[in-house]
Order: structure tokens, then C-alpha cells, then sequence
């Protein structure tokens, strides 16, 4: 029953939400902190990296469910083909084009065009699956959040666009914001937890097999906390968002990823003694901008 209740309940949504996000936020500075253990700049590495992690958080997260109901859990037969497509969006496509997108632009562009993803679930669920209305007050409340990161980043923004780079980011945003709606789609009938281990490990052995294929090579060995730590991130998050979007509409959800680079900020700032180019004033005026626009969002639910 307690289950049930939280099911529906919007403070739980929230809650769950932010934790996810912050999660994300951590998982920056942490990624950082990986890239002196490896060459950044060579792809097939950073594919060998994200394969072991999404590998990892896979098994991890099967292996959870599987001790939770004292047998192995797999996907039911007919969910096979949802496990498969989203993996190739969510995983493959998403952290490929991510990681090659982000080696060309700079991070906070970065940050600024991965908070699309609001506005592209908003569109994708509404208009191609017709799955949610469109509103002006959704399209209100995904402007005055989009605003808030922007201000954030404004101090080390410049607005020459560079195709290969943005570019990439913005399909990288696009892949993930399509498998979001295809969550929705197809876990509707089966545990979110075993349909995001799933789809993480399928994920992970793509992306780990092209890594290895091109010469890919980490210092594993210096790695592995680091690899542990985010692989045990992704799995808590994923499993956690996959369970609130199967349990609500898409958008209400992802209107939270706004707060993933407040979080991201101001974890680096704790984690990375370096200078996060934020000043204290815009990120003040960025996170009353992206809180007024979810409290915005909530209203227009509570309203209905």
C-alpha cells in the first residue's frame, strides 16, 4: 500500500526526481577525475570507458533486483524489443555522441544544449506519440528553465557554433530524449529495474566491443573506484528515473534535468579545486529561475 501511495504522489516524484538529477550533477566532476587515467581525446577509449561503467551498472542493477526477489530476473520475451531499442537511444547513441560531441565544444555549451532535453521530450511526447498535451505553460515553464542555465553559463559562453561538436551534443540530447518516450512506451508491463539493467548492460557490451575493436585503453587498475563509483550512480539513477517515467507523464519528469547542471556546478566546485567560471550572483539568479519554473510546472498539475 505504501507503494501504491508513493506511485502517485507528486512530493515522492519530486523528491526522487532531484536525487537522480543530483546524482548526474555528482557524476561530472567524478568523470573529471577519470580522464587522468586515460587519453580524453581518443574516442575508442572513451567508449571502452563507458562501456565498462554501463556493463557494470547493468549488473549491478540485475543483481539487485534478482537478490530483492530471490530469483534471476530477466525482461519478458514480448519486452525484448523495447530493451534493444532503447539501449541503442538511451546507452549507445546517447553517451557515443555525448563523449565525441563534448571532446569539440566546450562544457558549458555543453551544459546549456544537454538541458534541451526538456524541450525535446515536451515535443517528441506530444507531437510524434501524442502521448501528452503540449500547453503553453509547459513550453512557459521549459523557457524559464532553459533561461536559468543559460544566465549560469553566460560568463563563458560564446556563441560561435561548431557544427562537429554542437552538433553531435544536440543529437546525443535527441537519441536520449526519444528512448525517454519509449520508455513510456514499452515498460509499461514489465519492472522498470530489470528493464534498465537490461538495457544498460546490452548498452555497455556495444559500446565496450567498438572501445576494444579501435585500440581503445584505460589504466584500469587507477580507475577502478572511480569505475565502481559511477557505475553504482548510473544504476541507482537509471533504474530510478526508468520506475518515475513509467509512473508518470514523460515531460513531468524530465522537467527536473534542469537541475542536473546547478548540481553538476556546484559538485565541481566542491570535488575539483578549480575555478567552476560561475559567478555566486548567476547561479543564484539560475536556480531561482529553474525552481520557479518546475514549481510552475507542479502548479499547472495540482490545478488540473
Amino acid at each position: 500500500d505504501m507503494i501504491r501511495n508513493l506511485k502517485g504522489s507528486s512530493l515522492f516524484t519530486a523528491a526522487a526526481a532531484l536525487f537522480c538529477c543530483g546524482l548526474w550533477g555528482i557524476s561530472t566532476p567524478i568523470v573529471k577525475i577519470g580522464y587522468a587515467y586515460m587519453d580524453a581525446a581518443h574516442v575508442p577509449s572513451l567508449l571502452l570507458w563507458a562501456g565498462i561503467l554501463f556493463v557494470l551498472a547493468g549488473f549491478m542493477t540485475i543483481g539487485f533486483s534478482s537478490i530483492l526477489k530471490k530469483r534471476f530476473v530477466y525482461p519478458k520475451k514480448e519486452n525484448l524489443k523495447g530493451v534493444l531499442l532503447i539501449s541503442l537511444f538511451q546507452t549507445v547513441l546517447q553517451y557515443a555522441l555525448l563523449y565525441i560531441g563534448l571532446l569539440h565544444t566546450t562544457s558549458v555549451k555543453g551544459a546549456i544544449l544537454k538541458s534541451t532535453d526538456v524541450f525535446f521530450v515536451a515535443l517528441i511526447a506530444s507531437l510524434i506519440f501524442k502521448l501528452e498535451k503540449l500547453t503553453a505553460k509547459k513550453l512557459l515553464c521549459c523557457i524559464i528553465g532553459f533561461a536559468g542555465i543559460i544566465i549560469m553559463n553566460l560568463d563563458g559562453l560564446s556563441l560561435n557554433i561548431q557544427p562537429l561538436g554542437d552538433g553531435l551534443v544536440v543529437l546525443g540530447i535527441a537519441s536520449y530524449s526519444l528512448s525517454v518516450v519509449l520508455v513510456k512506451l514499452f515498460a509499461q508491463n514489465e519492472d522498470p529495474i530489470v528493464f534498465s539493467g537490461y538495457q544498460m548492460t546490452l548498452g555497455g557490451i556495444v559500446m565496450l566491443l567498438i572501445g576494444i575493436m579501435f585500440g581503445g585503453k584505460i589504466d584500469f587498475s587507477g580507475m577502478l573506484p572511480i569505475i565502481v563509483c559511477l557505475s553504482a550512480i548510473y544504476a541507482v539513477s537509471y533504474s530510478l528515473w526508468t520506475y518515475l517515467l513509467k509512473n508518470n507523464p514523460a515531460s513531468s519528469v524530465t522537467i527536473y534535468s534542469f537541475m542536473t547542471p546547478v548540481f553538476g556546478v556546484l559538485f565541481s566546485a566542491l570535488l575539483l579545486n578549480e575555478d567552476g567560471g560561475v559567478a555566486p550572483i548567476n547561479l543564484a539568479v539560475a536556480l531561482v529561475l529553474v525552481c520557479f519554473g518546475i514549481i510552475l510546472w507542479g502548479y499547472e498539475k495540482k490545478k488540473a
